[in-house]
């Protein structure tokens, strides 16, 4: 068992270096994460090509893998989870943590990990940050492309229907009809 203080009087606590078996399991982890972002990045810069090119099928294709790509994410999260709650048990018996503290970042595990693994871990909490700041972004972007396509799209099905959108007093969802009103497009011609 190795010793948790450094030997000498009043020194400096020495951290206890984390099982290797339990810091690889969550590297495997972390790289299943990533390449599954990456997917879901490659689907929505796919969804902002459909969106800007009117494209109906790919943008159901896209979603639907999209959706895919989520589950097997949200899988993944969860064992990810539990590894760091192992990890988290792991420091508290050996370092002798008080047990109201909840929680440890990726920085604190990969300080106490062996020395190639914690650089590695620390760099794919770096990736993983940046792929979700760019999809976070993307998604952002396509979102407002969506709403401007609607809001044309009900733009274009009011002149056509010659529909004003006033509605009647006291009956939301009914609209005023005044007899016959030609609107842009006459439906008898």
């Amino acid at each position: 068992m190795q010793q948790a203080f450094c030997g000498k009087r009043g020194g400096k606590p020495r951290t206890v270096p984390l099982p290797a078996s339990l810091v690889q399991k969550l590297i495997e982890t972390l790289s299943q994460e990533i390449s599954i972002m990456q997917a879901l990045l490659a689907e929505a810069e796919r969804q902002q090509a459909a969106l800007l090119d009117d494209d109906l099928a790919i943008l159901e294709e896209v979603i639907a893998k999209e959706m895919g790509l989520l589950q097997e994410l949200e899988q993944w999260e969860s064992q990810r989870l539990c590894q760091v709650a192992d990890i988290e048990e792991q420091m508290k018996s050996a370092e002798r943590l008080p047990e109201s503290q909840t929680g440890v970042s990726l920085e604190q595990i990969a300080t106490r990990a062996p020395s190639p693994m914690g650089q590695l871990l620390f760099n794919q909490g770096e990736e993983l940050k940046e792929i979700m700041l760019r999809l976070q972004e993307l998604n952002l972007l396509n979102a407002n492309l969506l709403h401007q396509s609607l809001t044309l799209t009900n733009y274009c099905l009011s002149l056509i229907t010659g529909d004003t959108g006033q509605m009647i007093y006291g009956e939301p969802g009914k609209k005023e009809r005044q007899g016959y009103q030609p609107g842009r497009l006459d439906a008898r011609a």
